[in-house]
């Protein structure tokens, strides 16, 4: 990923409550979800901005808040984080200045997957102009019961430790990704004595599902 341009304007903390794709149960329900929208500017344009005094080097937000909730009110339900998240990025756009050289939208769902204490987090990376965003959907807080160590002793105690997975789409790719099917399957593997390993060949065979890159870590508690 390229590194954005330093100089942000956030609008961070913006709750919305908005039904986001199907639960372990297959129901329907609105749940609270967390907005941050990031205004990344082109290097010079505070410089233009301060020569010039023009309005076109400016963030028109006033009105953004308002209307970024009605978006998310009239597209209910959403197909995925990653829907939801297009689709702020084009009413935040509007409001966007020529200053502007992407636009970043984070959107924190807590309620993303039921062993995921940490929820699932969607950032969108949209540069002005373009047609195609960087996608990056990361689950948290993922708690799996495992074997681990190589003494005896060790081995017959399953052991608690907290996975973080982040997953990079790939460019342009129109097929939403079935994140909860890929989160099971690696809950699947929890009792594996190789849990990391036998986690990794997991999501190396997720590419045909829309994924470029992923990469897992995790801790003991």
């Amino acid at each position: 990923m390229q590194p954005p341009s330093p100089d942000i304007i956030s609008i961070e903390g913006l709750p919305v409550h908005t039904t986001i794709g199907l639960d372990i149960f297959g129901r329907s329900l609105p749940q609270p979800h967390i907005l941050a929208i990031h205004f990344h500017f082109h290097p010079t344009s505070l410089l233009l901005a301060a020569a010039a005094d023009d309005s076109r080097f400016s963030i028109r937000y006033w009105d953004l808040e308002n209307q970024v909730l009605e978006r998310v009110n009239d597209g209910a339900p959403w197909a995925s984080g990653r829907a939801l998240a297009r689709a702020v990025t084009g009413v935040a756009f509007v409001h966007a200045g020529d200053a502007v050289k992407e636009l970043r939208i984070v959107l924190e769902a807590q309620n993303g997957h039921p062993r995921a204490t940490g929820g699932m987090r969607w950032e969108l990376t949209t540069p002005h102009g373009a047609h195609t965003q960087e996608v990056v959907a990361s689950v948290h807080g993922l708690e799996l019961g495992v074997l681990l160590g190589g003494v005896d002793q060790e081995q017959r105690v399953k052991q608690r430790i907290v996975v973080d997975i982040w997953f990079l789409e790939k460019v342009q790719h129109s097929i939403e990704v079935d994140y909860a099917t890929i989160v099971n399957r690696v809950v699947e593997v929890r009792t594996a004595s190789q849990v990391m390993g036998r986690c990794r060949v997991v999501l190396r065979g997720i590419g045909d599902r829309g994924v470029r890159i992923s990469d897992i870590r995790a801790a003991c508690p």
